[in-house]
């Protein structure tokens, strides 16, 4: 069986040979930056000891600089880290790109050395989804992303640090009396996040930033605070928490998605759920959420004491009065859709005009262009609505009570006339 250093070798090797052109070698490149970044190094050839990494990559342009792919996707294959082979090309005369490159580098081979932590981070993810997708609607996600986001933001943090102390050892190993301006010096858009560069004095003095410690050896130590300052200063100021609950909201949505279809074998009408995820305490207020997801932050109709309407204001309880217009659009609108969408879509309906079934062209209801759409009888009256964009059931079920009891002229006129028409009946007649 090959060593790690000599599996580095052949990966090395075939790496140059996949990419070497008559005025480019860019394999060459990078083998030289490794073998003379110790720190970098040593983390590769732990990396193939675990068998956590077992092939180079090389990426066209610029950007991104490099990556750890730790499983295999559309993209590529796993256990691989890629690079920029332009960036590899320039490595050789610029200074800080190569010097970007270690660190860049430094971070992602973190994810190879503790690849295992990306695995059990999103089976956990997917467990959860694959046991809360079998249970009755709603199902709310919100304290499952918390903990993924916050799980990914210590493992982001940590490589971020690994990059950092990757460079830092690497500059001191060239100087050892460098300092902070040299370890800035050799990388300024790297080293801009952590390292405040002040000008205006004379001379230009270079210190960490707040609530970051960086030692004499031109290393952060991986203590609670440090991970905090980087989970700051790297992680919360470069979106990282938005993609990273992206990329659990896919998880979510697959085995939600595979649920829903083992569901219609028995059942084939079986409604999707609706899926719930409070923005507002991930502190993603805003963003965007994929279709069949509702926002349980948004703000609720004033109502009762938690603002949760009762059960039978629910649309869907037998006896409510907005049941037989639920029904009906329901029954014409694709079951992906959850309830609390179909819901909202009448809501939304009665609030233009279409304020009972009767008014309703039922052939111009259904769900087309990601919307919702109910037509009524009247030509050019329509109404659609997104249901990414529909809040929970109780909210709408709610709203829907308030509109009963709202005023409205036209019913109003109609049942004055039929108690005005009752009064005027010969008196034979009555009861």
């Amino acid at each position: 069986m090959p060593t790690p250093q000599e599996q580095l070798d052949q990966m090395l090797k075939d790496f140059e040979a996949a990419h070497k052109t008559a005025t480019d070698n860019p394999g060459k490149n990078f083998r030289d930056l490794i073998n003379n970044t110790p720190q970098l190094k040593a983390d590769v050839l732990e990396s193939i000891r675990k068998g956590n990494l077992e092939k180079f990559e090389g990426i066209a342009g610029t950007q991104p600089l490099g990556y750890y792919r730790a499983e295999t996707d559309p993209s590529g294959p796993g256990k691989t880290l890629a690079v920029s082979l332009d960036q590899l090309n320039d490595s050789a005369t610029k200074t800080q790109t190569a010097n970007s490159i270690r660190f860049t580098l430094g971070h992602e081979i973190q994810h190879g050395v503790n690849r295992q932590d990306i695995i059990d981070q999103d089976k956990l993810m997917r467990d959860q989804a694959k046991a809360t997708a079998k249970t009755p609607s709603p199902h709310d996600y919100t304290d499952e992303l918390k903990a993924y986001n916050a799980t990914s933001r210590k493992v982001e943090s940590t490589a971020e640090i690994a990059g950092f102390n990757t460079l830092g050892s690497y500059v001191k190993s060239k100087n050892p009396k460098a300092t902070l301006k040299d370890l800035y010096d050799a990388s300024p858009d790297d080293m801009k996040m952590y390292i405040k560069e002040d000008l205006t004095k004379s001379p230009p003095t270079y210190t960490a930033r707040p609530g970051l410690t960086i030692g004499a050896d031109l290393k952060i130590a991986s203590t609670p605070q440090n991970v905090e300052a980087i989970g700051k200063l790297f992680y919360d100021a470069n979106g990282y928490p938005k993609n990273e609950t992206g990329r659990a909201l896919g998880m979510i949505r697959e085995e939600e998605v595979k649920a829903l279809l083992d569901a219609r074998k028995t059942n084939p009408t079986q409604a999707a759920p609706e899926i719930r995820v409070d923005l507002k305490e991930l502190k993603l207020q805003g963003m965007h959420l994929p279709g069949g997801f509702t926002d349980s932050s948004r703000p609720r109709v004033q109502g009762g004491p938690d603002g949760a309407a009762p059960a039978s204001a629910d649309p869907r309880h037998a006896g409510n009065p907005d049941n037989g217009y639920f029904s009906a659009v329901r029954g014409k609108v694709d079951p992906s859709v959850p309830d609390n969408a179909v819901a909202y879509a009448v809501s939304q309906a009665k609030k233009e005009g279409l304020n009972d079934l009767s008014k309703v062209n039922l052939d111009q209801v259904g769900y087309a262009n990601g919307k919702v759409w109910i037509g009524g009888n009247t030509p050019g009256v329509r109404v659609g609505v997104d249901p990414a964009q529909a809040p929970p059931m109780e909210q709408v079920a709610r709203d829907l009570q308030a509109q009963q009891h709202a005023p409205d002229p036209a019913r109003d006129h109609n049942r004055a006339q039929n108690q005005g028409q009752e009064t005027q009946q010969p008196a034979a007649m009555a009861r």
